[in-house]
């Protein structure tokens, strides 16, 4: 009894309703199918729902349909059903998603006739003759086509407001329309904002200048991007990414601004932690640099006043050497202090510094000659090992080359031949015995290490005996 009347009360109903079961079949139909669209029950019940919908907006109902996946889900829509006589009429449909005690999946349908609506008696498209259209016609179309862009606009204003916060001001600022969110990032009510301007919400973080930038942009019809740093009610801050553009009259003239706002408080409080961390951290590298560079002045000034106050000449060459290796190593550092990008050390200007550093803690006249065409930038620790050699090799040309003479020459090339960097060393004193070579067990520590600094660099080495010096190192770049 219960259920013959739930299905007279749904006969009375004055509009389309339906269920449609998970294979998109016609399930059920109340009475409204026989007396406005002409079929009997046996005519649409099993059949496929879209056979009833206009061709032109099957795709559109399709893909409608496909965004009911969970139960609850709705969608809606304006689509042209057929008549049993072939013509369509037009109805506003909204569907859900539901379940059967089942759980199997049913879509119900609540489907309003509006072609009234629309135009008075007429029925939209005939399945026999859609070539010539009637002024009539046209003039329903065109009625049809508006209420159908009315319908996609209120979508679309959904979506902007569920993501955007939103304003609208007139040509002087006021504020005419916020939207909810804006409401809820402001914290204001719509009754505060509305009427007011967006002084209201100025931080104070601007300037006066930046401001008056942005209102001769939009007051001269250019559309204004940036970002913006807002005080909401609570005295709390939060930074949008605004787009403000300017909308025309009929005439032209510019007559409100539209202003569009995406949060980014989150994103511009990590920028600036980031930008602290960098601080931070190079801060911390100075202060590591100039704390390397005096421990390695203090252990340097420590060695050259052992060697001074040495009364063994062998002991006080060692001193003397082993303090020129740190020197080496304090003007690497010295430049990676000075230097912007500590991990980058130009050759062309590294090498020339270290010589003349190196050349002035001799009492000899030693000129020096330096050729490189480009700059060539290495990683400190190859930077490191090319100072200690270049170290090595002038002392010994000091000690040995140069021996008997008060004055000479050194001469250092570098070169850059595809993936490898070639060093030339060479000087115009005494030629090295023929007995001469780097493999030698029985040479001195200067020299092992230099053939463990080669090795580090994975380059090769040259030296030929009995001319004057000539070292010739190349290496992987």
């Amino acid at each position: 009894m219960a259920q013959t009347n739930y299905i007279d009360l749904l006969s009375n109903v004055p509009d389309l309703i339906c269920e449609i079961d998970d294979l998109e079949k016609i399930c059920y139909a109340n009475s409204f199918h026989k007396h406005r669209l002409g079929y009997e029950a046996h005519e649409i019940l099993g059949r496929s729902v879209d056979e009833f919908f206009h061709p032109d907006d099957r795709n559109e109902l399709r893909t409608k349909m496909s965004y009911l996946r969970i139960p609850g889900s709705e969608t809606k829509g304006i689509w042209r059903i057929a008549h049993k006589n072939g013509n369509f009429l037009t109805f506003e449909c909204r569907g859900k998603l539901t379940a059967d005690s089942d759980g199997n999946k049913r879509i119900i349908v609540i489907a309003r006739d509006i072609s009234e609506d629309l135009s008075s008696d007429f029925k939209l498209h005939s399945k026999s003759n859609i070539k010539n259209q009637s002024a009539q016609e046209l003039h329903y179309q065109s009625f049809f086509e508006l209420k159908m862009s009315q319908f996609e606009f209120s979508q679309l204003k959904f979506a902007f407001d569920e993501h955007a916060v939103i304003t609208i001001t007139d040509r002087n600022g006021v504020i005419t329309y916020a939207n909810d969110r804006f409401c809820e990032i402001s914290m204001y009510l719509k009754s505060e904002l509305i009427g007011n301007n967006h002084r209201l919400l100025n931080s104070g973080f601007h300037s006066p200048e930046f401001f008056e930038r942005m209102y001769n942009m939009i007051q001269n019809g250019h559309v204004w991007k940036g970002e913006i740093r807002n005080r909401a009610k609570d005295g709390s801050i939060y930074w949008v990414n605004a787009t403000i553009v300017p909308l025309r009259s009929i005439d032209g003239s510019i007559n409100r601004f539209v202003a569009l706002h995406t949060l980014i408080t989150r994103t511009i409080e990590s920028e600036e932690k980031v930008i602290q961390l960098l601080r931070e951290k190079e801060l911390l590298l100075q202060e590591v640099h100039h704390r390397i560079k005096n421990n390695l002045f203090s252990v340097f000034s420590l060695l050259k006043m052992q060697a001074s106050y040495s009364s063994d000449l062998h002991l006080k060459e060692q001193f003397d050497e082993a303090a020129g290796r740190l020197r080496s190593m304090m003007a690497l550092y010295d430049r990676l202090y000075r230097s912007e990008n500590p991990n980058e050390i130009d050759l062309k200007e590294y090498i020339p510094n270290l010589v003349r550093q190196i050349l002035s803690t001799y009492t000899k006249d030693i000129k020096f000659n330096f050729f490189l065409d480009i700059p060539i930038i290495v990683k400190p620790d190859i930077a490191n090992n090319l100072g200690i050699i270049l170290n090595e090799l002038i002392c010994n040309s000091v000690k040995h080359s140069f021996l008997k003479n008060n004055s000479g020459q050194i001469k250092i090339t570098l070169e850059k031949e595809d993936n490898k960097i070639i060093f030339f060393y060479s000087d115009d004193g005494e030629p090295l015995p023929d007995s001469y070579s780097l493999q030698n067990v029985e040479t001195g520590f200067g020299i092992k290490l230099m053939n463990l600094l080669v090795q580090q660099l994975k380059g090769n080495v040259k030296v030929i005996p009995g001319q004057s010096v000539q070292f010739h190192l190349s290496f992987p770049f």
